[in-house]
């Protein structure tokens, strides 16, 4: 058995086990093991569940975890708060383009309207920030710009899946990643981000790791101000060089080619 054909059967025994000991109204497959984008060594199982109780949900992602092998993970996204574009997915509303570039425009335009939700609020944020935040509104800035670099990354991964059909592997992959964006990928597509872009990207990749490996108090508003601050016009020329990487492949079928 496969790693994908496994990790099917543990997604159909979490979808019973959420059926069977919680109340709720539907529960739906989505992602790469759902046929929606290609399956990688990085995959996971996305469940999308309805109608689960907040007091329920961490109870209910125990119970999952259960499940799973030590090499697969899994999300559980309420519908309730999920992206407009996954709720209609689910709902019937819409279907993931089964041509490669379709499919990742619209995952790209998906990730960045969740981008533009965290630049919006740094961006309200920051005008009224006192000369020292309390620690909570630092930690709340620091989840922010954390946030904000994981989208980013997402968008590269997908970009990897999809296009280039190989996900880095390793533990470096982070890094790695991020600096294939500035390379073209054996003839397939264009580069996605220059290197100026990619410099100050890897402030945030290295601020993402800092944020997960340090306690919240120890954040210092006169390191966290300017990544925040840089965050708005840094999103703007990466949307920019997005849609002229999007313009720049060479046709509708990337794979395979």
């Amino acid at each position: 058995m496969d790693r994908r054909e496994q990790a099917q059967r543990v997604a159909e025994a979490c979808i019973k086990r959420l059926k069977e000991r919680y109340p709720v109204k539907s529960v739906a497959l989505c992602g790469s093991l759902a046929g929606e984008g290609p399956w990688h060594a990085r995959s996971d199982i996305d469940l999308v569940v309805e109608g689960l109780a907040p007091q329920d949900y961490f109870a209910a992602l125990t119970d999952l975890w259960e499940l799973l092998p030590p090499w697969l993970e899994l999300d559980l996204i309420p519908l309730e708060n999920a992206p407009p574009g996954l709720v209609r997915r689910i709902r019937g509303e819409e279907k993931m383009p089964e041509d490669p570039k379709q499919a990742l425009e619209v995952e790209m335009r998906e990730q960045l309207e969740s981008l533009e939700r965290v630049v919006q609020r740094i961006q309200e944020y920051l005008p009224r920030a006192p000369a020292q935040p309390p620690e909570l509104e630092l930690e709340g800035v620091g989840k922010l710009v954390h946030d904000f670099y994981n989208g980013v990354e997402r968008i590269f991964e997908r970009i990897a899946a999809r296009v280039d059909e190989d996900v880095p592997p390793g533990p470096y992959w982070h890094t790695d990643l991020l600096q294939r964006m500035e390379g073209t990928w054996g003839g397939k597509r264009p580069p996605v981000i220059d290197h100026a872009l990619a410099l100050q990207l890897l402030e945030y990749l290295r601020f993402r790791h800092l944020f997960r490996h340090t306690y919240g108090y120890e954040l210092l508003w006169k390191h966290l101000q300017p990544l925040a601050a840089g965050i708005p016009p840094i999103f703007e020329e990466l949307r920019r060089k997005l849609q002229a990487f999007l313009s720049g492949l060479s046709g509708p079928s990337q794979r395979g080619q």
